[in-house]
Formats: structure tokens, C-alpha cells, sequence
């Protein structure tokens, strides 16, 4: 099929829409238990010292798939030639940008020891499920067809993961 002669999708898609506000909701939370507003922060020692390990390790997963998503600085180019890009970063994940903010605020969240502002994680999750999977996926779907639905099939979307062959 001849991607090329179609129209492309947006470069940034529908990523500030889902990322900014899970960002702030990240930050407010955060700011609002450091201030003693919402209750949750975990005392004990041992388990905050291993939220936070957690917490960068997931940061620093988030930022290395960031950045493997246009390792070769293709990316762009990839959207506006309408080519589906299923290597590097996108072995693991199908929306590896996404992926960031999911972890980003998962690890900060983790950092500050308020367990329970672990409930955002899980909200972004099934929030951006259902996003993705009526704007975005079915774009994509619709523009590669059973190339990206095999491609779904074996990546996950927003939980990096080995693929499935």
C-alpha cells in the first residue's frame, strides 16, 4: 500500500492533550501532599528509600525510550512520509512518548512517597487507553491497516514490554 501519497498525521498527535495535564495533576498532587493538604506520605524508611529507587529508575526508563524513539532522527520524517516506524523504541512500546509522561509522573509520584497519589498512574492509564484507542489507533489503523493491527497485536501501547512474536 502507498502510504505516501496520503495525508500524514499530526507530528505531535494528540500528545499535548494527554501529556500536559497529566503532568500538572502530577506536579499539584505532589505539591499539595509536600504541603500536608492531601494525606498519604509513607513514613517508613526502608520502603521510601525503594519508592524512590524505583521512582528515577522509572524516570530514567522513560527518558531512555524518549530519546531511542528518534535515535536516527527520523521520526519526523517518518510521519510525514507516512511510514510506520515498529523498530527501536517502538519494539517495546507503541507510543514510547506517551510512555514517558506515564512513567515520568509514575516515578515522581514514587519519589514523594505518597501512596495515595499512586491512583493518577492507574487514571493517565485508563485515560489514555481509551483516547488512544479513539483517536490515534484508529487513525493509524485506517491508514496502515493490518500492517498496524499485527503491529498492536505484538507491542504494547503504553507499557514498554518485550514484543510478543
Amino acid at each position: 500500500m502507498d502510504h505516501n501519497k496520503k495525508e500524514h498525521l499530526p507530528l505531535y498527535g494528540i500528545g499535548p492533550i494527554l501529556c500536559w495535564p497529566m503532568a500538572m495533576l502530577t506536579a499539584v498532587g505532589i505539591v499539595l501532599s509536600n504541603k500536608k493538604i492531601i494525606p498519604g506520605i509513607l513514613s517508613n524508611e526502608p520502603i521510601s528509600i525503594i519508592m524512590t529507587i524505583i521512582g528515577i529508575l522509572l524516570i530514567i526508563e522513560g527518558i531512555v525510550l524518549f530519546f531511542a524513539a528518534d535515535l536516527n532522527g527520523n521520526l519526523q520524517d517518518n510521519i510525514k512520509e507516512n511510514k510506520l516506524k515498529t523498530n527501536g523504541s517502538y519494539n517495546f512500546v507503541r507510543n514510547p512518548c506517551y510512555c514517558l509522561f506515564l512513567l515520568g509522573c509514575t516515578g515522581a509520584i514514587l519519589i514523594s512517597h505518597n501512596l495515595l497519589l499512586l491512583v493518577l498512574p492507574l487514571i493517565f492509564y485508563i485515560v489514555m487507553t481509551i483516547v488512544l484507542k479513539n483517536t490515534e489507533e484508529k487513525w493509524l489503523s485506517e491508514l496502515y491497516g493490518d500492517e498496524y493491527r499485527d503491529y498492536c497485536r505484538r507491542v504494547n501501547r503504553c507499557i514498554p514490554w518485550f514484543s510478543k512474536k
